[in-house]
């Protein structure tokens, strides 16, 4: 991990020098080719922490190069979940995309503990169930994790964009690659996580959400499980886009149900944050995971 922090950091030279032929071969399909033909590639990548995945570039890339996500953020979210998960606990990644946090929870919680992996977009989740086949701790679900259990549109962009696959559609005024790279709506199947939980007699330890702008519709449908419990709630928040208005409304029906707002630190431990876009702005960050606990 540290090593993975030096080269996220460093020179472009860095990067090059890690791994010449794969840097090369990634970077030229991401500016010369994709531009033009608009199509992904997949491509195979070994994580940090072992196990190997199905990746689509250009979206991927940095998992591709270095075996993992390298934004400050997500080392961070990396080292928080090292810390936290031990064997024989449970985790849900709602909004899991490839399976890059539900692998490393899988090695985590080991064969004794349980992943349950929610990926709405139909493209994507043939990809996370193909990483997580390996694993029979690991469940993945082609379920939209939301306040309704019925039929949803679902916004699906191209290869470059995949991470930005929602129900809520950006708004355009920030987001101006919207633009030129028009989403195709799917169909797919809401769950509440009360119910699935219930169903399933399911106690998650941590609960990581990261659906780009439906965070509320989330937390609104496992509300009973977090009046009831005290996991942790990892999400994803974004200070200056059009989304920024759901994040906040999300952080404040989590504290109207008892749970506080902790900021991960560089060692994956978590502090109180009285004030997090204030923290994110004085850090420079547009964007941040954060924690929350009651």
């Amino acid at each position: 991990m540290e090593k993975i922090e030096r080269l996220a950091r460093g020179s472009v030279l860095a990067r090059l020098l890690h791994n010449p032929l794969r840097y090369v071969s990634a970077i030229g399909f991401w500016r010369l080719i994709y531009p033009i033909k608009k199509q992904g590639k997949f491509a195979r990548a070994t994580t940090f922490f072992g196990p190997e995945m199905e990746v689509v570039l250009p979206s991927a890339t940095e998992i591709y190069l270095f075996g993992a996500k390298t934004h400050d953020s997500e080392i961070r979210l990396a080292r928080f979940l090292m810390k936290n998960l031990k064997n024989g606990d449970v985790f849900c990644d709602v909004g899991a995309h490839f399976g890059y946090f539900s692998l490393l929870a899988a090695q985590l919680v080991g064969k004794n503990g349980q992943v349950f992996s929610f990926e709405a977009s139909r493209t994507t989740f043939g990809i996370l169930e193909k990483n997580l086949r390996p694993f029979a701790q690991a469940k993945p679900l082609h379920r939209a994790a939301a306040d309704v259990d019925k039929t949803l549109v679902f916004n699906e962009f191209p290869a470059l964009f995949s991470e930005y696959n929602s129900l809520v559609l950006p708004e355009k005024s920030t987001a101006n690659w919207l633009k030129n790279n028009p989403p195709q709506r799917t169909e797919v199947r809401g769950i509440r996580l009360d119910d699935f939980f219930a169903e399933g007699k399911i106690k998650p330890k941590i609960v990581k959400v990261d659906v780009e702008g439906a965070e509320p519709e989330v937390l609104t449908g496992m509300a009973q499980f977090l009046r009831q419990s005290s996991p942790f709630l990892v999400m994803e928040y974004l200070l200056s886009t059009g989304q920024n208005q759901a994040h906040r409304s999300a952080v404040k029906f989590a504290q109207s149900l008892g749970f506080q707002v902790f900021t991960i630190k560089s060692d994956g431990n978590i502090f109180p944050c009285k004030d997090v876009e204030k923290a994110m702005a004085e850090r420079g960050l547009d964007s941040d995971n954060i924690v929350l606990k009651k």
